[in-house]
Order: C-alpha cells, then structure tokens, then sequence
C-alpha cells in the first residue's frame, strides 16, 4: 500500500483507540488516505477487518465506526456486515481445524453448557444462533470459536451472524457517521437500536418457546395429539 506520512503513523498507532478523540483523530488520517488511495484503503480496510476477527483481535468495533464515518452509513453497514461475517467463518474454520483442544482448556464448563444448549436446539438452531448473536448472553468471540466445537453447521452460523449482528453493526455504524456528535464510547448505545435488538431477539426466540410448550402439552407442533392412532 502507498505509504503514510510519520505524523500519521502517530495517530494509527493508537488503535485500538480509547477515546473519542483519537478514534477522531484516525478518522481524518484515513480520511485523507482515501482521498488520494479510495481502492488501498478499502482492500486494507478489508483485509484488517477480517485479520482480527479471524484471530480473535479485539478492536473491530472501532473498525465500524470508522466504517461509518468513511462510507455512510448504508455502505457502511453492507461492508461491516460482509466482511464481520467472512471473518467470524474464517474464525469458525480455524477453530475447526486446530482450536478444538485450546477451546476446551479455556471455556471447559461454558463449552459444555454451550453442547446441550446446540443439542437441545438442533431443530431450531438458525433461529437459537440469530438469538444469541443480537443478544450479549454470550461473547461472539466465543460463538465464533466453540461452534464447530459442539458441530455447529458452517451454512446456519454463517447466515445467523450476517443477520444477527446486523443490530449491533448498524449501532456502530450509524454511530460513526454522527462521530462528531458522540462525547464518548458509552453514547453508542442508542436506546432504541438496542430496543430494536431486543425485539429481533425475541422473534427469534418466539419458535423455540412456542415448539417447546408444544412438545411440553403433549402435542406435536402441528396440534396433533402424538397418542392418536389411525386405523
């Protein structure tokens, strides 16, 4: 990538930022970049995003603010969604491949309440992970990496976290394009975005609960009595 001038390099260095005012001040440097570089900013914008959410790098949050501060907060919203997806299943296949036994020695007893939460669940996982992914029961860091643990399909989990995160993406997002507005980190919590998450949370909820009375009056979910013989 074209290189950036030393002064510049003093306020990416901060990243992740803690206040503000330095995500503020990285904003205007990339800014800038994007000026004179629009396709290098968005390939290493891309290429960072899906880095640390594939290893587990905190800091994507601030990535999305910035996110709405570069693009808006539409464009904003589709890059964060894709590449926050493309990187929790890049995460996801690399837990597959060589995090099963480092998954077990740090998340022991929240790996095994997390297999017969799946197992419970398997008739109706896309809406249990779309459930966890809007609310904060558990840290997506830890969904990302246990799911293939406990043999969570590739195809639902991905789906689930393009639409389940979309919530707290668009937060952030939409935080970012009002960047100039915010006092600090704790005004991203916009009460009626997370009302909204709430609400996407207990639609996805609602067909478990209802399958689950179900099943716990004796009744199949179609309202047939399993007990009924047909000659």
């Amino acid at each position: 990538m074209p290189p950036l001038s030393g002064a510049d390099w003093v306020a990416l260095r901060r990243f992740p930022p803690l206040s503000i005012d330095q995500l503020a001040d990285q904003r205007d440097v990339v800014q800038r970049y994007a000026l004179q570089h629009p396709a290098a900013l968005l390939a290493g914008y891309t290429m960072v995003y899906v880095f640390m959410q594939t290893f587990a790098i905190p800091g994507t949050v601030s990535l999305s603010l910035l996110s709405g501060a570069l693009f808006g907060i539409v464009r904003g919203l589709l890059l964060v969604a894709v590449v926050s997806t493309v990187g929790s299943c890049a995460c996801f296949t690399l837990s597959r491949l060589i995090g099963r036994a480092l998954a077990r020695a740090i998340w022991p007893d929240q790996l095994a309440k997390y297999a017969q939460e799946v197992d419970r669940r398997r008739g109706d996982l896309f809406n249990y992970l779309i459930f966890l992914r809007v609310t904060p029961i558990l840290p997506n860091i830890f969904i990302n990496i246990a799911s293939p643990v406990v043999d969570v399909p590739l195809r639902p989990f991905a789906l689930a976290t393009f639409l389940g995160c979309l919530p707290n993406n668009f937060l952030a997002v939409n935080a970012g394009s009002k960047l100039g507005e915010l006092k600090s980190f704790a005004d991203l919590y916009d009460y009626k975005i997370v009302l909204a998450g709430c609400v996407v949370g207990a639609i996805a909820l609602a067909p478990m609960l209802w399958r689950r009375r179900a099943n716990a009056n004796g009744r199949q979910p179609s309202g047939r009595h399993p007990d009924v013989h047909q000659e």
